[in-house]
Order: structure tokens, then C-alpha cells, then sequence
């Protein structure tokens, strides 16, 4: 049985409407994968849009992802097989704390 992502991906190559699905996708996947420890469990991928990346991270690892952008999507296009992403764009969340 194939994975959705690998049917999005081949409908992507017919469909620009999959091509976005398969991105959408795959790109939260992708991001953790390449980022690793122990980012992976601070950062979210909230969007994806012409050819944008949108992650939102906790103040200190976006900082720090800052000096990594371009590799980061240089890894993740290696992985999708094609130059679909342009930017990695990482902004910062507010931490919520409880009882303070």
C-alpha cells in the first residue's frame, strides 16, 4: 500500500493542485527530519505558500535556525527530488507560561 505522500507525489507531477498537497504534505516531514534534535520537538511548519516555508519555532531555536535557512532548504528540496522550495521563512512564538 503506497503512503499519501507518494500518491500526492505522483498526482503532483499531473495536477498543480496536488503539487501544493504533496508539498503541504510532506514539508512538516521533511522539516523536522532535517532540522533534527532537539529542534524537531520546538518548531512547527504552519504554512506553505509560492514556493514559501513557514515555521514558526520558540524565540531561542528560531534564532538559531536563523543562520540555517538556506541549508534547511537545500535539504528539504534534495528530499523532495526538486527546487519546489524557494525560502524558509521562521518566525518566533510567544512561550505560554502557566501560573505567571
Amino acid at each position: 500500500m503506497k503512503k499519501l505522500a507518494e500518491v500526492f507525489k505522483e498526482l503532483s507531477k499531473k495536477n498543480p493542485l496536488f503539487r501544493k498537497l504533496y508539498i503541504s504534505t510532506v514539508s512538516s516531514e521533511y522539516f523536522k527530519e532535517v532540522i533534527g534534535e532537539p529542534f524537531k520537538n520546538h518548531c512547527d511548519v504552519v504554512g506553505f505558500s509560492k514556493g514559501n516555508i513557514y515555521v514558526e519555532c520558540e524565540s531561542i531555536y528560531a534564532t538559531e535556525l536563523q543562520f540555517f535557512k538556506e541549508k534547511i532548504r537545500d535539504r528539504i528540496n534534495e528530499k523532495l527530488g526538486e527546487d519546489m522550495v524557494k525560502r524558509v521563512i521562521i518566525k518566533g512564538k510567544r512561550r505560554h507560561w502557566n501560573g505567571l
